[in-house]
């Protein structure tokens, strides 16, 4: 029985730091002469930090879930405004692309190379069209389907007849590289004004660059990688640039569609729809703004207030149409001879109004007799009977005592003027010529 004991704490006794048993001390490795079997830790590989195949398949999530709240947005977005679609339907093409790319050795390899591979070029080219439509540009079809194709021909020669992933690498990031340049290129040069256009611009630039210094270090490497998914750190770190780029663009095109969206409907709020030009609360908006501007330099405000002659026969005469047609057609022409500095709006009706910051009566009145005999002028509609003329009432206080309410009452005074002495003439307001 000691025997046996002794035995068992020769096989099973504690061991010293080193690994080895007591009475082998002279062996080493993983057998050792008393037949206990030891790992030798040292020698164990160990796992990495990133696992390029969950990278991938991360950056494919992500993506293909902002590409379907995309789709669903783009279905009650208005139609005018472009592009949402594309954005959508590429953003869920890279992202099946990306799946198959991650399953490479469990799918087919014409899907997880070729069909993979081509998936995330034209995924990326339908986000370059995408916002092509969305500025209002010509689409660059023949551009993404040129790179479309070298980029299957370039895959699929380096997998069937010269088996190079260095050189499908190389294919696939060149090509990359210069899409996502022309794409941060447009965005940047159409969307600057938005927060949203500066962000989507620079990440996909910075998404080009990295995509540009992998093409090129690719070859500047003595042994290129055995796989895609060989963790060493300039491949890790394109990867996971690439996921993380591919969440921020779905979010940045979601956000540049949420602002135009604001944007027009900021605009409508503050339009005529049947003129485009400001309507009341967009000219108050503009007379308080300007009031404090010219205010702080002693000068002073006019305002015209215009009226269509004898517009309510014109309606009774040639219909509705008729009448519509000539509010959009006085809005254009009395836009051409107004200054820029000028607010013209639609005051209501067949009225409309004009801001002057800074002009004193005299200038005024005189602009004001330019728009007339502008309108004067015979309009370009079909019917040959129809010829319609204007009144102009003109207002003029100094800024520091010129409430919107006293202007238009002084505006409306001199329009009542105009129309007693046989209408088409201006007058000036009495207030007017104390100034």
């Amino acid at each position: 029985m000691a025997e046996y004991e002794k035995q068992s704490a020769h096989q099973v006794g504690s061991l010293p730091a080193i690994g080895r048993c007591d009475q082998c001390a002279g062996n080493t490795g993983w057998q050792y002469g008393c037949g206990i079997q030891l790992p030798d830790f040292t020698s164990v590989n160990r796992m990495p930090l990133f696992d390029l195949r969950t990278v991938i398949l991360m950056s494919s999530v992500m993506p293909g879930l902002m590409a379907i709240a995309l789709l669903s947005l783009a279905r009650n977005f208005p139609q005018n405004i472009r592009g949402i679609r594309h954005w959508a339907l590429g953003a869920l093409l890279v992202s099946v692309s990306a799946i198959l790319l991650a399953f490479r050795g469990s799918v087919p390899d014409w899907l997880s190379i070729v069909a993979a591979n081509s998936g995330i070029v034209f995924g990326t080219g339908l986000g370059l069209i995408g916002s092509q439509l969305f500025f209002g540009r010509r689409p660059a079809w023949r551009f993404v389907l040129l790179l479309l194709v070298l980029g299957a021909a370039g895959t699929t020669y380096m997998w069937q007849v010269h088996e190079s992933v260095v050189g499908r690498i190389a294919c696939m990031t060149g090509i990359l590289a210069l899409i996502y340049g022309a794409h941060g290129a447009l965005v940047l040069r159409f969307g600057r004004l938005s927060h949203s256009g500066l962000s989507v611009g620079a990440v996909l630039l910075a998404e080009s660059a990295v995509a540009g210094a992998r093409c090129i270090m690719v070859f500047r490497t003595t042994v290129g990688p055995a796989d895609l998914f060989y963790p060493e750190p300039i491949q890790t770190f394109y990867l996971t640039a690439g996921a993380i780029f591919s969440l921020m663009v779905p979010v940045g095109f979601l956000l540049m569609a949420i602002d135009r969206l604001r944007s027009q409907l900021e605009q409508q709020s503050y339009r005529d729809p049947l003129t485009g030009l400001l309507n009341r609360r967009a000219f108050v908006i503009a007379y308080e703004r300007e009031r404090e501007r010219v205010r702080r330099s002693g000068g002073v405000l006019s305002m015209l207030l215009i009226d269509l002659d004898h517009f309510k026969q014109v309606n009774d005469r040639h219909g509705h149409e008729m009448g519509d047609y000539i509010l959009a057609d006085f809005a254009r022409r009395a836009a051409e001879v107004l200054p820029p500095s000028g607010y013209l709006s639609r005051w209501g009706g067949e009225e409309f109004a004009v801001l002057l910051p800074g002009l004193f009566p005299q200038e005024a009145h005189r602009l004001a007799d330019t728009v007339r005999l502008r309108i004067a002028e015979k309009a370009e509609i079909e019917s040959p009977d129809v010829h319609y003329t204007c009144s102009i009432g003109v207002a003029c206080l100094a800024a520091a005592e010129a409430t919107i309410e006293q202007l238009a009452r002084d505006a409306d005074n001199a329009l009542y003027q105009a129309k007693h002495r046989g209408r088409n003439c201006v007058e000036l307001s009495d207030h007017a010529l104390l100034v």
